[in-house]
């Protein structure tokens, strides 16, 4: 009876700790806004996404040994929580124990089930801790010292957890309470230990009060530990946006605003700020950053902290609090980002870092003004002539289409599409072929289409991602009246940013259509029969295809341009990084419009590993993509060597059109 009053006292005072401390954290989370998209809609496909990402957890297998052993903790974990809950029934009920609730065959499989998770769990963190010490990764070796001991305090903790509990039971096997046939790994730890057969009931009653220390100090310990992601990380993942990973939540201007954008912590949603709290610090989106891969000062996971500690900073006791921006977040890692979506896609807890990002932008853009020079000239073109593209003239908009028999919707409205030729394939000399090639294989399937020609602007991906939202909704709302008018039902894309834009942001500003990718509406056509390659390309027969972000990570569209350039007979090659795991190009996010001036140049990355796949063509399916990648092999001294093409050109010429 007294061992269960000292027990209760221990385990509610630091159960109750424990329960206060997340309160406390909860209440800073909740200072938050309110997201603007509904947290609790489709509960199903939320609590499919939970089981998935949390307990399934594909994406740790990308890196598949860290991956298995944090797998074979947290599953084994699971399973020695189950024991965790008879302990600590115990310790209430001393007479208490699972064999006295459960048939005794389940008993059994329980004891089998806390034999072998807690000896997997203690196995996977010797490992753990062997490979952080003897062949750490670059990724945890950027962590700071602090974050790297709360590391091994955290596996130190579990890993006396589970040694307790398997001495524990080892030693009521001993005294015969467990058949040790069921028990085999803690039957033979105990066995290593000299003990007499009278001494087991007086050692089973101290290892079970070790195990109790281990596990009420692991309890007061996880509240200050980036490890709290234990509790966090599932609702962070329920609560993860269902939209497409390319799209951007609109603003609300009101004319009594002070400000747009976030230059305040409280200022981000509560969703924003669960993030930090979730993030583990794993170093998975930093490793995979395009902009830290070549020396920018950007770090997707420094973002996610810099705003938890901006949170805490705001709530603490100084009068004198560090901004958000300049204080936490230097300027120059904002721009630095391509928001490529590497990070949001290699990231196993969900979080999500472009919003964030871009929100950030949003308030040094049209609340400060501050912002890199040449995106002056950017804003100025966009605002007067409806294009980021500077030396060009509205009026001439749909000159690229003079002389190829194709009709505006001013000439001709009844047809099944509208090619969206964007502002690359209107004024870009290079990409023009790209359109031309597209509008060519269109009309061999005798697809029927027209396009807006000087009534179409720019769709607002460039100014909604260098943070104009005011002058991205003045295009996207003129555009959507146009398309409107003319009731367009079906467009097809010659870009990718202007396929995710449509799609996946326009309808937040009431229009919705079905938007297609040029690829996309290809591998369709060959699907019904419609187009058929004749030859092979005689200078595109070794290819390598570059996935664009914008079509690939954002929408997950990685098949429609192989399943067409597999059509065309040429030999594809895939690089290192590709699909899921492709790499940037260096021009989203607008850094299509911004100097790089630090580090090393994306594009030359990426079209070194072009290079070495010995391939003589690259495809792309991406205006950006086509002009960085042209870029980076010519500078590289290989511009004769191996040229760029878009899919739809070797489709074109596979064709003879």
């Amino acid at each position: 009876m007294f061992s269960s009053m000292i027990f209760a006292i221990l385990f509610f005072g630091a159960f109750g700790y424990f329960c206060y401390r997340f309160y406390i954290i909860w209440g800073y989370i909740r200072l938050g806004a309110e997201p603007v998209d509904s947290m609790y809609d489709e509960p199903l496909a939320r609590i499919k996404n939970v089981f998935t990402t949390a307990f399934i957890q594909p994406k740790m297998f990308r890196d598949f040994i860290p991956g298995l052993m944090h797998a074979l903790i947290f599953w084994g974990f699971i399973l020695v929580t189950i024991g965790t809950t008879e302990t600590i029934m115990n310790g209430f009920v001393s007479t208490f124990t699972f064999e006295r609730i459960l048939p005794k065959s389940l008993f059994h499989v329980f004891l089998v089930s806390q034999d072998i998770a807690n000896a997997w769990v203690a196995l996977a963190i010797v490992v753990a801790i062997y490979r952080r010490l003897a062949k750490s990764s670059s990724r945890l070796n950027s962590l700071a010292s602090d974050s790297r001991k709360d590391a091994y305090v955290v596996l130190g903790w579990i890993f006396a957890l589970v040694v307790t509990a398997l001495l524990t039971i080892g030693a009521k096997a001993r005294m015969g309470e467990y058949s040790t046939s069921y028990v085999p790994v803690s039957t033979f730890l105990t066995g290593l230990l000299s003990f007499g057969t009278e001494h087991w009931k007086t050692y089973s009653h101290f290892m079970w009060w070790i195990h109790i220390a281990a596990l009420l100090g692991f309890l007061v310990y996880l509240p200050n530990s980036k490890h709290q992601h234990f509790i966090w990380a599932i609702p962070n993942i329920f609560f993860q946006s269902l939209k497409k990973r390319g799209r951007l939540k609109p603003m609300e201007f009101s004319d009594d605003a002070e400000s747009f954008g976030v230059g305040k912590v409280e200022e981000f949603s509560w969703k924003q700020l669960l993030d930090g709290y979730t993030c583990v610090e794993c170093g998975r989106c930093q490793e995979v950053c395009p902009a830290y891969n070549t020396g920018k000062p950007l770090d997707p996971r420094k973002i996610v902290h810099d705003i938890k500690y901006s949170l805490l900073d705001s709530v603490g006791d100084s009068e004198a609090n560090k901004p958000l921006i300049k204080g936490f977040i230097s300027e120059e890692e904002l721009w630095a980002c391509t928001t490529c979506g590497a990070c949001m896609e290699a990231c196993p807890l969900s979080i999500e870092h472009i919003p964030s990002i871009v929100d950030m932008r949003r308030y040094q853009t049209m609340t400060m003004g501050e912002h890199p020079d040449e995106l002056e000239q950017t804003f100025n073109n966009l605002e007067t002539n409806f294009t980021p593209w500077s030396g060009v003239d509205h009026s001439t908009r749909a000159d690229w289409a003079k002389d190829e028999d194709i009709t505006t919707y001013a000439e001709d409205s009844d047809v099944e599409y509208c090619f969206w030729v964007g502002c690359a394939g209107s004024y870009d000399d290079r990409y023009k072929k790209v359109s031309k090639s597209i509008a060519k294989v269109m009309k061999k399937a005798g697809v029927s289409f027209s396009i807006l020609g000087t009534e179409e602007k720019c769709n607002g991906d460039t100014a909604r991602r260098l943070g104009n939202e005011y002058l991205a909704q003045q295009a996207i709302t003129e555009n959507v009246e146009t398309m409107k008018k003319h009731s367009i039902k079906k467009i097809v894309t010659g870009c990718p940013h202007c396929f995710n834009t449509i799609k996946n942001e326009y309808p937040d500003f009431g229009y919705k259509a079905e938007v297609v990718h040029h690829t996309q509406l290809f591998k369709q056509l060959i699907d019904d029969g419609k187009i058929k390659s004749t030859q092979v390309p005689k200078d595109a027969k070794d290819v390598t295809f570059h996935d664009s972000c914008y079509l690939g990570r954002h929408n997950d569209e990685y098949e429609s341009p192989r399943d067409t350039l597999e059509e065309t007979g040429v030999k594809l090659t895939e690089m290192p990084r590709s699909k899921e795991d492709g790499f940037c190009c260096g021009a989203g996010g607008g850094r299509m419009w911004l100097e790089e001036d630090t580090g090393t140049m994306i594009n030359e990355n990426r079209a070194e590993e072009a290079i070495a796949t010995n391939a003589d063509t690259v495809a792309t399916s991406c205006p950006f993509c086509m002009t960085m990648m042209q870029d980076g092999i010519k500078t590289k001294g290989h511009g004769d060597k191996v040229q760029v093409k878009d899919v739809a050109e070797i489709l074109a010429e596979s064709m003879d059109l």
